[in-house]
């Protein structure tokens, strides 16, 4: 059935006249991935994905690093996923668990029972929290979050973890480096763990309030939900008066 269903998709969204509808894809990449559809056709306006900054914002870390036994730790990387699987990098944090010095410290939420399995005993496994004050205080006690991401499209991961002052590490995937700035995150290629665990350890000589600062003030000039639905408010209107 795929081939008729691409003709009768096809068929149905490009009946559409040009001028009655707008593709608003979450980020540039995915913009440029339209134009090579049979939607290249049709107006097209990039609005990222926005965030709760009032939640996820830099938060005390002692207890969240006492709870979870991280306190000794000089260097925290940080993952985290609803689930694990290759393409979200479960792999690569292994790969990346055999590089660890003794200073430094995977911590991995999201990880149920069967993948836990599959991780080394070096890798601290979190299953979830439902808390989302705990998840932005293990954001803020990371030296970097690290996404590690195959596929992805604008991860929304990216932008709490700057949010909670948290520079981010992630390849070069889709729309994942779209978020970041030279001073908020690093961008390798896919497959370069070293790279990754590289990138983690520069920003660990960096002086921690500076790049707190400079985390919280991107996130605060672009990932702020309000700013993003008044976006959308903005295209509906310019709509309407047509």
């Amino acid at each position: 059935r795929s081939a008729q269903n691409y003709i009768d998709k096809k068929r149905a969204f490009t009946s559409m006249p040009h001028d009655n509808m707008v593709i608003v894809p979450v980020s540039q990449w995915m913009r440029d991935e339209m134009r090579e559809s049979y939607l290249k056709d049709y107006p097209f306006r990039v609005i990222h994905n926005g965030i709760d900054t009032d939640i996820f914002s830099p938060q005390p870390v002692e207890e969240v690093k006492k709870k979870y036994g991280i306190a000794g730790y000089d260097k925290i990387i940080l993952g985290l996923a609803s689930l694990w699987f290759r393409e979200k990098g479960l792999y690569d944090f292994i790969e990346m668990s055999k590089m660890l010095r003794p200073d430094e410290k995977i911590v991995m939420v999201g990880v149920d029972d069967k993948t836990r399995r599959l991780l080394p005993d070096n890798i601290l496994t979190i299953r979830r929290t439902d808390n989302v004050q705990e998840l932005a205080a293990l954001y803020s006690a990371a030296t970097a979050f690290v996404n590690p991401t195959w596929q992805d499209n604008y991860p929304t991961v990216n932008l709490e973890a700057q949010a909670c002052g948290t520079p981010v590490v992630t390849y070069r995937t889709g729309g994942s480096p779209e978020s970041l700035l030279p001073a908020t995150g690093r961008i390798v290629e896919q497959g370069d763990v070293t790279g990754l665990l590289e990138a983690v350890r520069e920003f660990a000589q960096m002086p921690h309030t500076e790049l707190r600062d400079a985390c919280r003030t991107h996130a605060m000039a672009n990932f702020r939900n309000q700013d993003k639905y008044a976006e959308y408010i903005d295209l509906y209107n310019s709509i309407l008066r047509r």
